[in-house]
């Protein structure tokens, strides 16, 4: 390795995507953690960029030295390293910051040692998820789609099973980012142990033709897929604002609307450029109305696949399974 860095980048995610709780991810443009490595006398790790001075730096405690472990446990590669994590996606958002130094942190380690290329793209995920369970849950949504890009659908992790496939352009993303946190693990606990029979059926059928909608580029059959009737309703009353920024998108031409992740990020589906745009300002300008201080961002899905080193000949759609 010498004195080389050797680099990993990973996206944003917005999981659950409406009514895909804990199985649907898609990854987004213009948001993004990279992680950057190379040989050392000792292991050492610095943080820098978005909220790092509430981020742990510390190799054991942060996500990413937590995964560069676990990699290790694969390959059986033990040289120091000094690690340094650039973090771009603002933390507690709902937007897979903590799963994006993961993923870049396996994808830095893939760069830098060839002979860990020889590991399965499965085993890349489960040591990824390691880092992620440390701070948010053993959950693999926005860990596959920060490593594999795209929209991404989970059917079961003990054995993986999961779909990857492209989104198409025309489907356009409006993002509002409030600068209000709401950790992964808090918001899991608000959760209800049993949801009402129609209500599973509900998000069974809208999830099913999410997932057929977005790959088409049907924005407006998406947009009425993203209704939730598990995690958003209790999610929502947590979010000052929610209700504003939602029907503020809609009203600026969005298709549907969403709460990203565990929120406090929202996010709409809109059919143009303009649209999306029009619609990220109105979300943002309906969070000020409620003195809550937002960013807006149009964007697409980042249908790049990151993993792309070990799946060889694979195309866009494809599918990972274990067991």
């Amino acid at each position: 390795m010498g004195n080389t860095w050797y680099r990993g980048r990973a996206p944003a995610t917005i999981a659950n995507v409406g009514p895909g709780f804990d199985v649907f991810a898609l990854a987004v443009r213009g948001l993004a953690d990279v992680v950057s490595l190379r040989t050392a006398d000792e292991d050492v790790l610095t943080v820098e960029g978005v909220d790092a001075r509430t981020i742990p730096a510390s190799f054991g405690a942060n996500t990413a030295g937590i995964v560069i472990s676990a990699m290790r446990k694969l390959t059986g590669i033990r040289e120091p390293l000094e690690v340094r994590v650039r973090k771009g996606i603002p933390a507690g958002r709902g937007l897979g910051s903590s799963a994006a130094s993961c993923a870049a942190a396996a994808l830095a380690f893939l760069d830098a040692f060839r002979e860990a290329r020889a590991l399965a793209p499965a085993a890349v995920l489960r040591a990824a998820a390691e880092g992620e369970a440390a701070v948010a849950g053993r959950h693999y949504d926005n860990i596959s789609g920060a490593l594999l890009g795209g929209f991404v659908s989970i059917a079961a992790t003990n054995p993986i099973v999961l779909a990857r496939q492209p989104v198409s352009p025309k489907v356009h993303i409006a993002l509002a980012i409030p600068e209000i946190e709401m950790r992964t693990a808090e918001m899991r606990r608000v959760l209800p142990r049993q949801i009402p029979l129609r209500d599973a059926v509900s998000n069974v059928g809208k999830a099913a033709t999410l997932a057929l909608a977005l790959s088409r580029g049907d924005v407006r059959l998406a947009g009425r897929c993203l209704e939730d009737r598990f995690a958003e309703p209790r999610r929502a009353p947590f979010l000052r604002g929610y209700e504003a920024a939602r029907t503020a998108a809609l009203a600026a031409g969005a298709a549907g609307f969403a709460i990203s992740g565990s929120g406090s990020t929202v996010f709409a589906l809109c059919s143009s450029r303009r649209a999306a745009e029009q619609s990220a300002k109105a979300m943002r300008d309906a969070f000020l109305g409620r003195d809550v201080n937002a960013n807006a961002l149009a964007t697409l899905v980042d249908n790049s696949i990151p993993l792309r080193v070990l799946l060889g000949r694979s195309g866009p759609r494809f599918s990972l399974v274990t067991g």
